[in-house]
């Protein structure tokens, strides 16, 4: 503090450095005064004190240029310099701030020192500067304190918990993660946003229980919620460091923060938590107290209960537990972040050595066989070989092979039943899935899409193929935005700040149903699942579908009977309306091979994906009647079908825009003879105690608007497409399930879409392979090379077998027949058994080759096998 001397020898000024703001300004002092003199720093209100009892300031300015100042408190409600001669006032002032600020309590002048301010210095010098006066006026409060707090608290407690303890009774209930079982019972996921331990009593280790109560509150069977003498202990310390340091708290009374769900020390949640402390020792026992804390407490790295962290930390039950193993348990609850084992050893470290001495001293009984040399082995063990790197959590580790089914189900609970069963009501729920296939699924479509989006880059409209160097740029960016590093590293943008999806990221759906019931066997939803991309593409996402859609068309024309597998169809160039209704626009279509083949069997056509003949198949049966069979297969009710079909030639081809569910369920018809089943994946959800509180019978899970089953096409008309469709699978590049699979691919314009749609008995599925923005394409990514080898795949990685075989009444006729004609065959034709519809068969003979197998000259003009 500096003197100015432009004042009067009563009055000087001096300039000083508030000790709070650290902000300097000018305070006029009467220096005659022998008194402690108060001014409010101008800039942040702090009151600071000025020892003037001596003479200090009255002295000459260049011995006085610094004096000492004894206490500054934080803003009090004083704001005014005051002055006063009157010496008896002055005394009165002074005695009055003894009893107002603790500082005030320190012995004279010449003992103070800088430890001593309200926030600064140690536990002893404040001790040690401490008057006799003032350890008296200390002993009076403190002693008055619990008494006090004793009546308002048994007297009162309302006061303090308006609510009535009986709201928080039901917080003592064990939050179990929502579980979701595969068809067979085997976990596939967990949903819970915290979940505690579930142990009964007779459950925890009776040694768990001894070296908690040791640790953290010794006389727990003698208090009734409160341990009166660490509540002294703690005020008394808190005092001394004039701040909240300690609070002494009891189990009981730490059970009752968990259930106030609050942390913040501040002595208001502290009469609340001490209130609801005394409410449950007269409400449960000390054995329920102690199982509830035990369950509920917090241990770190979202572990709740000493059974969550047991498994989290060392893969084990409670029961499984060593010594050190427990101590290092025990050891959590104060602080748990702090000492955790898997990030922070040495801290643990040091204070079990600390408990574990303890023990010894107090002749813990559990110690009494326990040497050093055992403790430390344990203990060494235990902390150099974690179990989890030091980031892992229990959220992280929880089950969750199916992470686009658990978010469905999470959807479909709060839907249900509301947002507060979400996570941990302790829910079972039963599904459809099945684990081997989704297992695969999960796995295999990563796994996949890593190799194709080097093999097949993405091209955007109307520019050239990213080189592999600006893959490799674009796919590092990826994995920056996923795990956030810019923001870690260098505060700048993450995943976490934006929703977006990364546009040249090869994604893929998958999703197969069983043909027979509609039951939902596996769902992936995209490459994964992360935080910037949860879309699940198998159900939310339409795509145009390519040639995979042409089974529909040709079943329609097999059903109308304008044709069968063996009708001849030409393949040559022909236009195409397009555009829908009061639209002339005409389109040239091609095949993707670029070539046309003139005359070829639908059965060929189908299966080398021909899109002309696909075409005048559609043209054949007619719009209207091509729209029916959509009705059947995908829009049953009135509404979705007029927002979705349009009348217009492309259908055929593949123009409208379906989603992978959609795709699935459509296609089982063909292996299921002729049946359009509902889709539906939940089958029940239970409660905690095995109450049914959902039966997922007949309800329209997916939003379908489908019937819960219907006839799309005769059983002998779904015979013959599925003959068909296991000659069109040999294209598909799956190798899998050779002679059986049905299945049809489909590429969209420019490569942007690969689809795969095929099926067994007992399984139909979906496969989609893309880019989320329709802007990019694949180079060169078509069905057979994306989509039908990642269905292989996941086949494969499942070991999904065949269920049985196709049934289809009324059966297919076969009928041996002329292969260059599709007219029934004679002894010398090129022959072969085809099925054939009831609604038209072949009946003239082949006339193209004679009794002495000579090949007749004449054309074949026979409308009847022939179109064009």
């Amino acid at each position: 503090m500096l003197h100015d001397s432009s004042v009067s020898n009563d009055q000087r000024k001096f300039v000083h450095s508030c000790p709070a703001c650290k902000n300097r300004y000018r305070v006029t002092i009467q220096v005659k005064v022998r008194r402690i003199h108060k001014a409010a720093c101008p800039h942040c209100g702090n009151i600071n004190y000025f020892d003037n009892r001596t003479g200090a300031l009255d002295r000459d300015p260049v011995s006085t240029t610094e004096v000492p100042v004894p206490h500054s408190s934080p803003r009090s409600g004083f704001s005014t310099l005051d002055f006063d001669n009157d010496e008896k006032a002055a005394k009165k002032r002074v005695k009055t701030a003894r009893w107002t600020f603790p500082g005030f309590w320190l012995k004279g002048p010449g003992s103070s020192k800088k430890g001593s301010r309200s926030t600064f210095g140690n536990v002893a010098d404040r001790i040690s500067n401490i008057s006799p006066r003032g350890f008296m006026m200390i002993g009076l409060a403190l002693g008055a304190i619990p008494v006090i707090l004793f009546l308002l608290l048994m007297l009162m407690p309302a006061v303090f918990l308006p609510e009535g303890g009986d709201t928080f009774l039901s917080g003592l209930d064990s939050v179990t993660a929502n579980r979701i079982l595969d068809r067979n019972g085997k976990l596939i996921a967990e949903l819970f946003s915290h979940k505690t331990g579930n142990l009964k009593a007779n459950e925890i280790p009776e040694d768990l229980k001894s070296m908690l109560i040791f640790t953290e509150d010794q006389a727990f069977y003698k208090h009734g919620g409160v341990h009166w003498s660490s509540v002294v202990r703690a005020a008394v310390y808190n005092v001394i460091s004039f701040g909240y340091s300690q609070g002494g708290s009891t189990i009981s009374q730490q059970l009752g923060r968990i259930l106030l769900r609050a942390r913040q020390k501040t002595l208001f949640r502290k009469l609340r938590e001490t209130s609801l402390a005394f409410y449950l020792e007269s409400h449960l026992s000390k054995e329920a107290i102690l199982t509830a804390y035990m369950n509920h407490v917090y241990l770190g790295h979202g572990a709740v209960g000493v059974e969550n962290a047991a498994r989290f930390y060392f893969l084990k039950g409670p029961g499984e537990l060593n010594f050190a193993q427990m101590l290092a348990i025990v050891c959590l609850p104060s602080a748990p972040e702090q000492f955790s084992p898997i990030r922070y050893p040495d801290r643990l470290e040091k204070k079990m050595d600390v408990v574990f001495g303890r023990m010894k001293r107090e002749n813990f009984p559990l110690v009494a066989n326990i040497t050093e040399e055992m403790y430390t082995t344990q203990k060494n063990a235990m902390l150099s070989n974690p179990s989890r790197s030091p980031g892992e959590t229990v959220f992280g580790n929880r089950e969750d092979t199916a992470p686009y089914i658990a978010e469905h189900v999470r959807l479909q609970i709060r839907e249900l039943l509301g947002a507060q069963s979400e996570f941990g009501a302790g829910l079972t729920v039963e599904t459809t899935i099945d684990a081997g296939l989704q297992l695969a699924a999960t796995s295999v479509t990563a796994e996949f899409l890593m190799g194709a989006q080097r093999n097949f880059p993405p091209i955007r409209k109307g520019g050239p193929a990213l080189s592999q160097n600006d893959t490799l740029k674009r796919a590092l960016t990826d994995e920056y935005m996923r795990l956030g590093l810019g923001a870690v590293l260098f505060g700048m943008p993450s995943s976490e700040l934006s929703d977006r999806t990364s546009d040249t990221v090869l994604q893929a759906a998958a999703i197969g149903v069983d043909p027979r019931s509609g039951a939902v066997l596996f769902m992936q939803g995209g490459r994964s699942f992360r935080r910037d991309n949860q879309i699940n593409r198998a159900l939310k996402m339409r795509r145009q579908t390519g040639s995979a859609i042409k089974p529909i068309i040709y079943s329609a024309g097999i059903e109308s009977g304008e044709i069968t597998a063996a009708t001849r169809l030409d393949d040559s160039p022909v236009f195409v309306f397009q555009g829908g209704e009061g639209k002339k626009e005409f389109w040239l279509p091609e095949n993707i091979t670029g070539e046309y083949q003139g005359k070829i069997a639908a059965r060929e056509a189908l299966a080398q994906s021909r899109n002309v003949p696909a075409i005048l198949v559609g043209r054949a049966v007619g719009l209207p009647r091509l729209s029916e069979q959509f009705k059947k297969f995908f829009f049953q009710d009135s509404d979705v079908y007029g927002q979705r079909f349009r009348m217009d030639e492309t259908v055929a081809i593949g123009s409208l825009e379906m989603s992978p569910l959609e795709m699935a369920v459509a296609f089982g018809a063909f292996a299921d003879n002729g049946n359009v089943r509902r889709p539906y994946m939940i089958l029940k959800i239970k409660d905690a105690q095995g109450k049914v509180l959902f039966d997922g019978a007949n309800r329209d899970e997916f939003g379908t608007r489908l019937e819960v089953s219907s006839r799309a096409i005769p059983g002998d008309v779904a015979e013959v497409m599925s003959s068909m469709l296991r000659d069109s699978a040999r294209f598909a590049n799956t190798g899998v399930y050779p002679g059986v699979l049905m299945g049809k691919t489909g590429t969209t314009n420019d490569y942007r879409d690969a689809w795969f749609v095929g099926a067994i008995p007992g399984l139909s599925a979906a496969v989609w392979v893309g880019y989320d923005n329709q802007s990019y394409s694949m180079s060169g990514g078509m069905g057979a090379r994306l989509a039908g080898p990642l269905f292989g795949r996941i086949a494969q990685r499942s070991g999904f077998a065949p269920n049985g075989g196709y049934v289809f009444a009324p059966a297919a006729e076969r009928v041996r027949i002329c292969k260059e004609t599709g007219k029934i065959a004679g002894p010398n034709c090129p022959a072969m058994t085809e099925f054939f519809a009831a609604i038209r068969k072949p009946e003239e003979a082949c006339d193209l080759h004679g009794a002495n197998g000579r090949q007749d000259r004449k054309e074949d003009l026979s409308r009847q096998t022939d179109f064009q």
